[in-house]
């Protein structure tokens, strides 16, 4: 057997019995496979990957993987030992709707549906007042929106249009999941948009992020994290500092990874804005919220269960008619393809498409919303027994009537 090298002309074979066969393991990684104390480098995009491509961009500077210290910062904000097996996934499309990707276990949710959220934005943009630009897309432009939406999420917010780093292994085939396992991670430092965007659709980027049994989701999860990094979530944006992260309980996403990929900051709130609590004398304890109006929007059923949550006007309103929905520890997403339709706007009849990437969808969910108009069985709209999207629609749409249009309610 052979082993692909990297260096600074390119890629290289080696025999099996150069010493670079060996890089960090434990039983998780693949047979044949052995450990070794010092990751090493020798997978990776060659220097002149996509040189002839049309649009080719610069290659990312590679950096050294992660040392111990690194790794095990990084996974101690993550928030677990060990990612579930359920984390093991790409991004992918699976047939269900032209637009939806899929989710195959439960788990990350709240970063597919994140990416979905962007990704149906991108489709909104690219459509240009089609919706069948968005309902029935094509296979080439679902896979640029997808690139887009990945590229928003690590450049634009984690990166705060900065830079983005994308944490790749120095492996083919590795699977990461623990603190041991991530020192196989390299860091590729992407100083554009555009260089981010061209090379996530070249070899190695496209087949480590896309490909439905790999690790985009995590590699997703440890990136996003990193390009903001680990400190700076700590000292800058989370309420406390000694118990966040960014894996709650079973494995879900927290409010702070899910606003990390929304809007770039690892804020514990949905609010607008800050909020302080305490006095001048005793001190101050600031909380941080939606620090602007987002991209796309938020609703949660716990603000309709008055659970504590306020869900502010910047996550309501945001600027593409998409919001990711929190119900039940889960999150999927509501969107209108109507171009005519206002984020803003909570008083008007509008249709929503509904879709779950965790429900299999073989049909297309729409669902009519008519604020100020609730049925007469029903007093406030948040009944137990009620649709949980129905009442998170209610957050938005008060008093709304929803009509799922002979589909069956999600309940």
């Amino acid at each position: 057997p052979f082993w692909l090298k990297l260096s600074a002309e390119g890629f290289f074979l080696l025999p099996s019995y150069h010493p670079l066969e060996f890089i960090p393991s434990s039983d998780a990684w693949p047979a044949g496979i052995m450990l070794d104390d010092e990751p090493r480098q020798f997978f990776g995009p060659s220097k002149d990957v996509g040189s002839a491509a049309e649009g080719a961009q610069p290659a990312p500077k590679i950096g050294d993987p992660l040392t111990a210290e690194q790794a095990e910062s990084l996974m101690g904000l993550i928030g677990v030992q060990q990612l579930p097996d359920s984390w093991k996934q790409g991004f992918f499309f699976a047939g269900y709707q032209p637009y939806g990707l899929q989710q195959v276990d439960g788990g990350p949710c709240g970063v597919i549906a994140s990416v979905q959220a962007l990704l149906l934005r991108s489709l909104l943009e690219r459509a240009g007042g089609d919706p069948a630009g968005v309902l029935k897309v094509d296979e080439k432009t679902r896979q640029e929106a997808l690139i887009d939406a990945l590229c928003e999420v690590l450049f634009r917010h984690a990166g705060d249009n900065k830079k983005a780093v994308l944490l790749i292994p120095s492996a083919a085939g590795a699977a990461p999941l623990n603190a041991s396992q991530l020192r196989c991670l390299q860091p590729a430092v992407f100083t554009s948009f555009e260089q981010l965007h061209f090379h996530l659709g070249q070899r190695p980027y496209r087949d480590l992020l896309f490909n439905p049994s790999g690790c985009g989701v995590s590699l997703l999860l440890y990136s996003v994290v990193w390009s903001r990094g680990v400190e700076g979530i700590r000292e800058r944006d989370v309420d406390d500092p000694k118990t966040c992260s960014m894996i709650g309980a079973h494995g879900y996403c927290t409010q702070e990874l899910v606003n990390l990929m929304l809007f770039g900051r690892a804020y514990s709130n949905v609010f607008d804005g800050s909020k302080r609590l305490g006095s001048a004398q005793d001190g101050w304890y600031v909380m941080q919220g939606a620090p602007a109006r987002a991209k796309v929007g938020f609703l949660s059923l716990f603000e309709a269960k008055n659970d504590c949550i306020e869900v502010g006007s910047r996550l309501k309103g945001p600027l593409s008619p998409v919001w990711v929905v929190c119900a039940e520890s889960h999150y999927s997403v509501l969107f209108s393809a109507d171009p005519t339709v206002d984020p803003k706007d909570s008083d008007r009849g509008l249709e929503l498409h509904y879709f779950d990437q965790f429900g299999r969808q073989d049909r297309e969910l729409r669902l009519t919303v008519l604020p100020r108009s609730l049925p007469d069985h029903l007093t406030t709209g948040f009944e137990d027994g009620e649709s949980i999207i129905d009442q998170c629609i209610r957050t938005k749409w008060k008093q709304a009537a929803v009509d799922w249009n002979g589909a069956e309610k999600v309940l």
